[in-house]
């Protein structure tokens, strides 16, 4: 009887360890499958382009539909937000540190004909 329990206990043993290999890998493959982060977000509001960055950001432009600059910040910290005047009914770029972003910012809403 004594037999039977120590060979119970020890598959119990060999179950754990497998259980903890295979997490150890599922975790391994799923840091490496990752998405890269992002730095920055970018959204229209009211006619304005908030820019939310996550890292800090140098040279970060934002430019209308035909490449003319609207708005050039040298600096953004992490954590913080700038916003631009672009207007409604146009569609901004956002670039910073080669990654960059399309923003729209639809127009006024059509009135309504009977």
């Amino acid at each position: 009887m004594d037999l039977l329990r120590v060979g119970v206990a020890l598959v119990g043993v060999a179950l754990l360890i497998i259980a903890l290999v295979a997490l150890a890998f599922y975790l391994d493959v799923r840091g490496r499958m990752a998405a890269p982060q992002v730095p920055f977000s970018a959204f229209c509001y009211g006619g304005y382009v908030v820019v939310s960055a996550y890292v800090d950001l140098r040279n970060v432009t934002v430019a209308d539909g035909s490449g003319r600059v609207l708005c050039a910040f040298d600096f953004l910290r992490a954590g913080s937000e700038r916003v631009c005047r672009v207007g409604n009914g146009t569609v901004a770029v956002v670039e910073a540190g080669g990654y960059s972003r399309v923003v729209v910012c639809p127009g006024p809403p059509r009135p309504v004909r009977d």
